[in-house]
């Protein structure tokens, strides 16, 4: 492997990662930079740390780490506070140093990498002092204001989990409109946040009506399997007669939106969250009543639509920057609801 170069280092992708993700953007001059770019970066070395495999990007990485903290020697190149912030470059910083990282497969050069990441965490800490250390609480505090959780209410009260978070100010959007502005693989903590953004219309599990019928499906509970054979989904739900969204009799043939949470069982759940998958046809539907266990049961086959996304390069979502923030949102309810109901709460 090269040594670590001054300059811009290639972005030409391998074999092995063509077809699966999409080729990254190159990182702009340190004069003006691109948060989603860097963040995405960030979120690409984070993400081969956790996991223990090479990254293709990784001299790109180690390389603009090592032109920050040249310009840290220049205070009026250095990177800005919001940046860090922002792009959790100080995520990257600790999990560059954590030894539980330390793992065989990195770059043989991994000592001096973490070695650079010290070296850069302590100009930080030099030039920043409090704040930095104060970082996470300081996302903490934007969560609910201008974060993942802006325009959308908790009611720590609310027995029904389900009722627990409502979007304040909750958009329905057209078909089309939707589409164009929310891309498979968007990712939210949970239903209200999707409802305040317009791709579903209530912040409760059940199909969503927008001008032309079905617009979403949320499959955030139930068990989904691959039918190989078919090359089609089953999704099994059981319930009440309300659980088993019976207006979806007229709906065979139509294409709508798919959202799938982390209590579905299924291998394309997301890790925590709720992230949207993209269009699916519902190909049948059936439903059927278990006397024995007084429950009703319901069955859709599902066909996914060709021409966008592969759901394969989706699947990595939510990524190491998402998770962070889902840290914050559980922390976050669960010391609304202990204000509120004290800790048996935490406990029901």
């Amino acid at each position: 492997m090269p040594p670590h170069q001054d300059e811009e280092p290639s972005h030409e992708p391998s074999e092995s990662s063509k077809g699966k993700q999409p080729e990254p953007q190159r990182l702009p001059s340190r004069a003006g930079y691109d948060t989603a770019v860097l963040l995405d970066l960030c979120d690409t070395i984070r993400s081969s740390l956790h996991e223990g495999r090479p990254e293709d990007r990784w001299e790109e990485a180690m390389g603009f780490l090592a032109a920050l903290l040249r310009d840290e020697e220049h205070y009026n190149r250095a990177i800005e506070f919001e940046t860090i912030r922002d792009t959790h470059l100080d995520r990257l910083i600790s999990d560059l140093m954590d030894p539980k990282y330390r793992h065989p497969r990195v770059p043989i050069r991994f000592s001096k990498d973490v070695e650079r990441a010290e070296t850069l965490e302590r100009k930080w800490v030099e030039r920043f002092r409090g704040p930095y250390f104060n970082m996470e609480q300081n996302r903490y505090r934007d969560l609910p204001k201008t974060g993942r959780l802006r325009d959308v209410a908790l009611n720590p009260n609310a027995d029904n989990s389900e009722e627990r978070w409502q979007a304040k100010e909750g958009k329905t959007l057209s078909e089309l409109e939707g589409n164009l502005e929310i891309e498979p693989g968007h990712w939210w903590l949970n239903l209200a946040c999707a409802h305040r953004d317009g791709i579903v219309g209530s912040a409760r599990e059940k199909p969503t009506k927008g001008k032309y019928g079905v617009a979403a499906l949320p499959l955030l509970t139930g068990q989904e399997k691959i039918d190989e054979g078919e090359g089609t989904l089953k999704y099994v739900r059981q319930g009440r007669i309300t659980d088993i969204h019976v207006s979806l009799i007229s709906q065979v043939g139509a294409t709508f939106r798919i959202l799938r949470g982390h209590h579905l069982r299924s291998p394309y759940a997301p890790k925590v969250g709720i992230r949207y998958d993209g269009l699916y046809t519902i190909r049948r539907y059936s439903q059927w009543f278990n006397e024995v266990s007084d429950r009703h049961h319901m069955m859709l086959t599902l066909e996914r639509v060709e021409d966008q996304k592969p759901i394969e390069d989706i699947l990595h979502i939510p990524r190491p920057s998402e998770m962070d923030d889902w840290e914050l949102y559980e922390k976050y309810e669960g010391e609304a609801i202990k204000k509120h109901k004290g800790n048996k709460a935490l406990l029901d």
